[in-house]
């Protein structure tokens, strides 16, 4: 059975001057799907994203949307509905008036206009706030309003640059709900630019992480996460600890790796590096075990320390605990006697080799 794919980047390549700011990209995104483009500052995606809008031109490649070249189309032509980081409301204009202004372009009849703009408001659960003006709704109004005029047209595709970073941070997550919630009820096919991580793992159906221009993985939000493709990918997303070693042995039970510190560790052979390689040695903080007691668990990492703090988080409690040279982050679920950690403590911390993530260090091969 074919799949819809609703864009398509073919070896897109973009320079400003002799800077190459979006190098190589390819991807085909489906219909109905929501894709985020996740990565730090200055990694290409927000120009990416103005490619696909038309408000840039490639310098190499090919952009297809439903099948249709748009290379040298102008924005206008795409059938695109398009949210910023900031609201971009007409100050003079109602709310109901803000909302129609995309379809009254496109001399749409009043009666039709109406009916729609009506749909869309109550769609983002504002339909008694048509005959305001902007500067009488909060933050997070104002960007429901403008995800309500980008929806009206019924585009092919919705375009989000950011569209929750001006936002407290209760009003952002309270946001990032509705968002999803209309995107799988509409079934718009959607891209969305964020440097957020946590938005991006979950508004999306797949991630595309970039870093300088170029794409290092694209995947599901699990993949991304538990099967990150390198090392910046592992980095960006979520916390990990981070210890220097060697692998020492590989065979078919696994790697035997130790650190700098004198640590013997264990990994499994997802890690594709061989015998007297240095890397770099991560485990995430919730995947880590902490006991007061030596359990003695076996098939597991096993290490002691000392506790050093607790930092109580709500649902959770993240403790910083000493071992040897490092400090190593274990995050769980709060109780009262996780809590209750004191400093000096002396505790054990246990992790499975399935949770070891390694990557060569610079300049070593695998």
């Amino acid at each position: 059975m074919s799949k819809n794919i609703d864009v398509e980047l073919r070896n897109i390549q973009k320079r400003f001057g002799s800077n190459v700011v979006v190098d190589n990209f390819n991807i085909q995104i489906e219909q109905g799907e929501c894709v985020s483009f996740l990565g730090p500052s200055g990694c290409g995606k927000t120009t990416t994203l103005n490619m696909i809008a038309g408000f840039l031109e490639p310098d190499q490649g090919e952009l297809l949307i439903k099948g249709k070249r748009m290379n040298g189309v102008p924005s206008n032509k795409r059938e695109l509905g398009m949210v910023f980081q900031t609201y971009s409301l007409f100050p003079h204009m109602t709310i109901f008036e803000n909302v129609a202004y995309g379809l009254k372009l496109r001399k749409v009849p009043k009666s039709e206009m109406t009916a729609r703009v009506n749909k869309v408001l109550e769609l983002v659960k504002l339909p008694h706030v048509a005959e305001r003006y902007p500067k009488q709704l909060s933050g997070g109004q104002r960007q429901r309003i403008a995800i309500a005029r980008a929806l009206v047209t019924e585009p092919t595709l919705l375009l989000l640059d950011e569209p929750l970073s001006n936002l407290d941070a209760k009003l952002r997550e309270e946001l990032r709900d509705e968002m999803k919630r209309l995107q799988q009820e509409i079934g718009v096919t959607t891209i969305f630019v964020t440097h957020d991580q946590e938005e991006a793992l979950y508004m999306s159906n797949r991630i595309v992480v970039l870093d300088h221009g170029k794409v290092e993985q694209i995947g599901t939000p699990w993949d991304i996460y538990n099967r990150p493709a390198s090392e910046f990918v592992h980095t960006f997303i979520g916390k990990s600890n981070r210890m220097l070693g060697v692998i020492e042995k590989v065979d078919d039970s696994g790697l035997r790796l130790r650190s700098d510190a004198g640590i013997q560790l264990f990994g499994d052979l997802r890690n594709k590096v061989g015998p007297g390689t240095s890397v770099s040695i991560y485990v995430r903080p919730e995947k880590i075990t902490l006991h007061r007691e030596n359990r003695g668990t076996s098939g597991v990492n096993r290490v002691n320390g000392t506790v050093k703090q607790t930092s109580f988080l709500g649902a959770y409690t993240e403790c910083e605990v000493e071992v040897g040279k490092y400090s190593i982050m274990v995050r769980m679920q709060s109780t009262q006697q996780e809590s209750a950690l004191a400093s000096g403590q002396e505790v054990y911390l246990e992790w499975k080799p399935e949770d070891v993530f390694v990557f060569p260090r610079e300049g070593q091969g695998s």
